[in-house]
């Protein structure tokens, strides 16, 4: 796959996903802006690749009000932008009862809303240059439920309806919208994931069962490059999947079965 001549933004570049992606995107020769908060961390992870195919722009996406100045000096130091990959979330993981209302609203700020406000800023920038693409990590947990993700579910289907509307806004304007739905994916993205009070769990969610983060983003790419409605990011023997298929076809099995199961 080729991405030469494009430059792309990636949101959580720093590790996970966002780097994978990040890097197989420079390997296929487009230039590519990294953004998280973490500058240390990007420059770490890149420091390796030609400083002027790869530039790093250190920022917090929860600065909701920021975020339009921010789009906006990308673009003016780096030129037009025509992949937009929004990437950056965080976890959470515990039962309604006994979770701190607090915990919505800083997930849904960084999870949801920063995507609505990157995406409107980039948006007006590609319409006007005819056109360009805004993929979107969301998580197969914006497509089915489980036990303990009603803070974190709640983000990625309200990212789910938000992107799907768009869609048919947009085509119009030859911007395409591509769903990334990951399953089990090994990165540490458990590390950062917030229990009921808002603190981190501070352990990994590695699972050596799950599709590494490389493979991840051979996946992605291929479904940017095809300008793909929407892919689920897993193994076959995920158990996402299953999910997936069960919930569809059969869903009172599957609701039958989540009220059991932890996944």
């Amino acid at each position: 796959m080729s991405f030469k001549n494009k430059t792309v933004i990636i949101t959580g570049a720093s590790s996970g996903i966002g780097e994978e992606t990040a890097k197989a995107f420079l390997s296929s020769g487009a230039k590519v802006i990294l953004v998280s908060r973490s500058k240390e961390k990007m420059e770490a992870s890149f420091q390796s690749y030609d400083k002027g195919q790869c530039v790093i722009y250190p920022f917090d996406l929860s600065q909701l009000d920021k975020i339009d100045s921010f789009v906006s000096t990308i673009i003016k130091n780096e030129g037009p932008i025509d992949i937009l990959f929004n990437n950056a979330g965080i976890g959470s993981e515990s039962l309604f009862e006994d979770i701190d209302l607090s915990v919505f609203h800083e997930v849904m700020q960084v999870d949801y809303f920063s995507v609505v406000y990157f995406t409107k800023s980039i948006l007006r920038h590609m319409v006007d240059n005819g056109g360009g693409q805004i993929a979107t990590n969301t998580s197969v947990a914006g497509l089915i439920t489980s036990r303990k993700r009603t803070v974190y579910s709640s983000a990625k289907f309200a990212l789910h309806g938000f992107l799907d509307s768009l869609r048919l806004e947009v085509g119009k304007h030859n911007v395409d919208i591509t769903i990334i739905a990951p399953g089990k994916v090994i990165t540490n993205f458990g590390k950062n994931k917030l229990d009921s009070q808002g603190n981190p769990f501070g352990k990994n969610s590695l699972m050596p069962f799950g599709l590494s983060s490389k493979k991840a983003a051979t996946i992605i790419l291929k479904a940017i490059k095809n300008k793909k409605r929407q892919v689920i990011v897993s193994k076959w023997g995920d158990i996402a999947w299953f999910g997936v298929l069960v919930h569809r076809f059969f869903p009172s099995i599957y609701f039958f079965l989540a009220k059991r199961i932890d996944a």
